[in-house]
């Protein structure tokens, strides 16, 4: 039966209701993604929205609405499949630490603390409040009654200090240990 013209916002309403959990069904049957679906859904409706009120169309309504259904479903599983990609080339597979890996970053773990904690007392306290509690300079500067300045200088002296501890680990792991 072929379209019959769309004079109110009311005549798509009724269509929307009439087809639109068919439509559903159609893409969770062909992806068993509820989201998928229900994008597919919204999709559908605008395009055919889009076509009934500019176009003469003189196929039939549900011709016309599961064509534009299988092409829509296909242009999504497309981009889910292009996310997917990427969000997977964003994290490596290989997450799970060897023993020796944990080994190793439980010993730099250990002399980070123990360089933190021979540290002179201010310029600890300095340290873990900006690292620990992520508070500015500023605040930390108010916090412990000293100029912002003084706070960039013990933060400035802790970092070059853990950097070279640090840094020498782990030399020492990269190439003795392997």
């Amino acid at each position: 039966m072929p379209n019959q013209a769309l004079t109110s916002a009311g005549d798509f309403e009724r269509i929307y209701d009439k087809w639109n959990k068919k439509v559903y069904h159609y893409a969770l049957n062909k992806t068993s993604s509820t989201y998928i679906a229900e994008e597919t859904v919204q999709r559908v409706f605008i395009k055919l929205w889009g076509n009934l009120f500019r176009k003469n169309i003189t196929i039939d309504l549900e011709s016309q609405l599961f064509c534009i259904a299988r092409t829509t479903l296909l242009d999504i599983v497309k981009e889910e499949r292009k996310r997917q990609i990427s969000v997977e080339a964003s994290y490596p597979t290989s997450e799970i630490p060897t023993p020796s890996e944990l080994y190793r970053l439980k010993e730099i773990n250990d002399q980070y603390e123990k360089v933190i904690e021979r540290m002179p007392e201010s310029r600890r306290k300095v340290f873990l409040l900006s690292r620990s509690d992520n508070l500015t300079y500023k605040e930390i500067a108010e916090r412990l009654s000293i100029s912002p300045k003084t706070v960039e200088n013990h933060i400035a002296l802790a970092l070059k200090v853990l950097k070279k501890t640090l840094f020498t680990l782990t030399l020492h792991f990269l190439f003795f240990l392997k």
